[in-house]
């Protein structure tokens, strides 16, 4: 199953898919989604062990510019 693309709610015209990247140092992550509050690790990183995690997909209005996130179920795909 596929995620239809969306209307952008203030312009009415289809929204362009895209996603968000992440840069650290010498680094690049796509941004996910993590289940629950967030909650210090060790090492001053966050707790992401044991949770649900997506990949989010970002859609823009190429009109006026609002982004809408979504992080579908793998399953769901």
């Amino acid at each position: 199953m596929t995620t239809p693309t969306p209307e952008c709610p203030a312009c009415r015209v289809t929204m362009q898919e895209g996603y968000s990247i992440d840069r650290g140092d010498k680094t690049a992550h796509i941004q996910m989604w993590t289940e629950g509050r967030p909650e210090k690790g060790f090492l001053g990183g966050l707790k992401t062990k044991n949770r649900r995690q997506l990949a989010m997909i970002a859609y823009r209005c190429p009109k006026c510019g609002w982004v809408i996130w979504f992080a579908p179920d793998a399953a769901a795909e």
